[in-house]
């Protein structure tokens, strides 16, 4: 998994976090079952508890390094520490939804590890939220055109990530794994972690608000993050 001492909350309206907890939100709503079961794969420190609350929701965290294990025991239900994997094997409830957010990208083989993750977890029909960076960025296209693909602590080109997604390889992992997908929604690159002055109410709010208007209209090519929903349909 990802080296999460980098991996920071995106609590913005438009950040890959909170759209995640809107989804779940909604899916809870029409779910008559409480608390609602919530598999939280490579879940860091534990970010998705601060939407979440208890005991509306249950959390089940699966994260590697035992220091955010230790974290993330402190909000949510329920924590195995291990690393994702195609010989991953655990017991804990059925989960009502499973979430993937910003973790496929960092695995190895991540196909054949997600792959078995659904098959020995997870039961038929379950809904499943994946985030995946994209790789055909603009910024990363003008990069290559100058010769450049220098990789950094954090963001697209984060230099912990093994595999690389665009849409249509994004859609088709899912696919191949029988996700049967429902919806997508994408991100914009996140400038309010770039400067404060573009957080919410700030002079600079309605520039990142484009931002998010135009990932959504261009998502091959202005999508920071693809958030995919769909059900494991074997």
């Amino acid at each position: 998994m990802q080296d999460v001492s980098l991996y920071q909350f995106k609590g913005d309206r438009f950040s890959s976090h909170t759209k995640i907890a809107a989804k779940l939100w909604e899916l809870a709503s029409i779910s008559p079952v409480r608390p609602f079961v919530v598999l939280d794969v490579g879940c860091a420190s534990g970010f998705l508890r601060q939407f979440l609350p208890s005991p509306d929701f249950y959390l089940i965290g699966i994260e590697r390094d035992p220091s955010l294990v230790a974290q993330a025991r402190q909000t949510y239900d329920e924590v195995h520490q291990a690393d994702v994997s195609p010989d991953l094997m655990l017991s804990f409830t059925p989960p009502h939804v499973v979430v993937l957010a910003d973790i496929l990208e960092h695995l190895p083989y991540p196909e054949p590890a997600l792959t078995s993750l659904l098959k020995h977890h997870i039961i038929p029909g379950t809904p499943t939220i994946i985030s995946l960076p994209n790789i055909a960025h603009l910024y990363v296209r003008l990069g290559l055109l100058l010769g450049q693909f220098n990789y950094s602590d954090r963001g697209i080109l984060d230099r912990t990530h093994l595999r690389f997604f665009t849409l249509r390889t994004a859609q088709q992992l899912c696919v191949n794994c029988n996700i049967q997908l429902r919806s997508l929604a994408v991100t914009p690159v996140p400038l309010p972690m770039v400067h404060p002055l573009f957080k919410d109410g700030q002079l600079l709010s309605p520039v990142h608000t484009l931002s998010a208007f135009l990932a959504s209209l261009f998502k091959g090519l202005l999508a920071y993050q693809f958030i995919l929903s769909g059900a494991y349909e074997p």
